[in-house]
């Protein structure tokens, strides 16, 4: 899923949008404009993203701006969002959504908080859908040079800037209020008497213009007594406004979990369960810890799904004091977050996502999921290597086609293997059939098959089949790591995925016997597991607080955590000033189960 929600105007009426027939249903042929994710246009449109991934296979990788995909007509599309007349020249309207907050719009239309919370006075009263909102149009190459800057000023201000830059810098207290946001952070400051805004902008190393831009106000008069917001900045003046950020070994941690368990909902989510058996392994991670001198203090949270749920938690004053941030769930949430956990330097993992935006400029993110790019060189090289003297065949669906742009997984397979001159097979869906398939089957080699699409149900008639072929026949299928829970007959099987379920170790063996000792129960035998995840990354992560208190974040590239009872970790920085992805894959091989 793509992690951002970014602003687009579509076409206004339904009758504007060019459709067409695909087996008997009507679809829009809609064009991705840039910026765009799959969840905007689901919004947009009236329909889920399964239904635009039902429709459109080629999108495994996500979408690109240009691209055309099919929406299947139900449902209604969004009225655009429109600007506004001359009247109003510089805003255009917005209309609130359902459960979408002033943050989301925010970052949806690039503008603070604050300025929207400017241009609609009625907002006082709360933010309501239906709700239609004046936003400021942000102008491009519009920030001001220093001469610039100290021109916008009154007179009576600049007067007070060339005062002020006599007067030595003022050694004032550290105020005591602070109010972490998720646009911005900034500190209350009380005016002094004799204080100017050039004295204040020095005592806390930020301009002039930052401080009037929170404060307009300001820039007509500063009035002893009154209470001002200074944007947080590291002070270079030997203020210390937080704590300091050298690195050093410590003996207490403090934790924080951030995970959806849903206790307010008044229906059952079976979605929870896995959140909950993560959070069931990672404590016994902490259990094991057997140094007495290593302290931790656990911080659990019930982020529900939302992101105003988010930002109540984030604003909770011990949550900038966490040394480790383990969550959240939901992608909506994972943004908010990020920017958080990077404002305030603070190690965050990411377990469930394979794609957080933005990862490359924020150092304190860890991915657990690799990314598609590389699960698909991964498994590429599977193909050049261990199946290169397989027989290679490539089935192609009724319910999946072949892009054309080389992003589709089996495009980009395909790709390599004729870069590479490892022959293969190819069967179109107009040839596609359980006797086609066997046809192309040889009895001299061991054969392996990848088909065109993750449905399990569309697949599973080939695969039956498959299964009974697999007596004459040394016959595989490459599929999706989904597909090991589904019940139904299959040949031998490879999937690739971060798991590895044929690890056998002694701590391993403890893990499941401290397991039933604490909890009473038993464990879920899906795959994978997601107590083991939880205990491994936990696991791994503490012993790293323990022996070396987080110096990885300094200068490594890599982080590397063997010895895991479900999982190695192999986690690499995705650039300077970047945070880290994790890298180990396995090639998990299943054998064909009979009675």
């Amino acid at each position: 899923m793509l992690l951002t929600i970014c602003s687009a105007i579509i076409y206004a009426q339904k009758s504007e949008i060019p459709t067409k027939i695909v087996d008997g249903k009507e679809y829009y042929i809609y064009q991705v404009e840039a910026g765009e994710g799959l969840y905007s246009i689901s919004k947009k449109f009236g329909v889920t993203q399964a239904d635009i991934n039902n429709a459109n296979p080629q999108i495994y990788d996500g979408i690109k701006a240009g691209q055309e995909i099919l929406i299947p007509k139900t449902g209604k599309v969004k009225q655009p969002t429109t600007r506004v007349k001359d009247e109003d020249e510089g805003f255009i309207l917005h209309t609130v959504e359902k459960k979408q907050t002033l943050f989301a719009i925010s970052r949806k239309y690039d503008v603070t908080q604050e300025e929207i919370r400017e241009a609609n006075p009625q907002l006082a009263e709360g933010l309501k859908t239906g709700d239609v909102l004046r936003i400021p149009i942000k102008k491009k190459n519009t920030e001001p040079s220093e001469k610039r800057k100290e021109e916008k000023l009154s007179k009576e201000e600049k007067k007070k800037l060339k005062e002020a830059e006599k007067e030595p810098v003022k050694t004032g207290t550290v105020p005591t209020t602070l109010h972490i946001g998720t646009n911005e952070t900034y500190f209350i400051h009380r005016v002094e008497l004799k204080e100017t805004l050039y004295s204040i902008s020095r005592m806390y190393n930020v301009s002039v213009e930052d401080i009037i831009r929170l404060n307009p106000e300001t820039s007509s008069v500063l009035k002893t007594g009154t209470d001002i917001k200074i944007p947080y900045q590291s002070p270079s003046n030997g203020h210390e406004l937080v704590a300091e950020t050298k690195v050093k070994q410590k003996t207490s941690y403090k934790i924080a979990y951030l995970l959806p368990f849903m206790l307010d909902s008044e229906k059952k989510d079976p979605t929870v369960e896995k959140f909950i058996e993560f959070y069931m392994g990672s404590l016994l991670a902490i259990n094991n810890i057997k140094n007495g001198d290593f302290k931790i203090d656990i911080y659990t949270y019930d982020t529900e799904k939302t992101e105003v749920r988010i930002n109540e938690i984030l604003n909770k004053p011990e949550m900038q004091k966490m040394d480790l941030i383990i969550g959240p769930a939901y992608t909506a949430q994972i943004p908010v977050l990020t920017d958080f956990s990077n404002r305030r330097k603070i190690n965050t993992i990411i377990p469930f996502s394979s794609n957080i935006n933005n990862i490359e400029t924020n150092p304190y993110v860890f991915q657990f999921n690799p990314d598609n790019d590389i699960q698909k060189d991964f498994t590429a090289d599977q193909f050049r290597y261990k199946f290169s003297d397989a027989n290679i065949i490539f089935a192609e669906t009724n319910n999946g086609k072949w892009s054309e742009d080389g992003t589709d997984f089996f495009k980009f397979l395909l790709q390599k293997l004729n870069k590479s001159n490892t022959p293969y097979t190819r069967i179109g869906s107009d040839i596609l059939s359980l006797k086609t398939i066997e046809s192309n089957l040889r009895t001299d080699k061991r054969n392996i098959i990848i088909f065109n699409s993750e449905d399990y149900s569309s697949i599973q008639i080939y695969l039956s089949k498959l299964f009974d072929l697999s007596t004459s026949y040394d016959v595989s299928v490459l599929g999706q790591y989904s597909w090991r829970n589904k019940s139904g007959k299959k040949p031998k099987m490879y999937y690739i995925a971060p798991f590895n379920p044929d690890i056998v170790s002694a701590e391993k063996t403890l893990y499941e016997s401290n397991y039933k000792l604490y909890y009473k129960q038993f464990h879920s035998d899906k795959n994978p597991r997601f107590d083991m995840l939880g205990y491994d990354l936990t696991n791994g992560f503490l012993k790293q607080m323990d022996n070396t208190g987080f110096k990885f974040n300094e200068k490594s590239k890599t982080l590397k955590f063997d010895g895991g009872i479900q999982s190695g970790y192999n986690f690499k920085r995705t650039s300077d000033g970047g945070g880290f992805i994790n890298q180990q894959l396995y090639l998990i091989e299943d054998a064909p189960k009979r009675k």
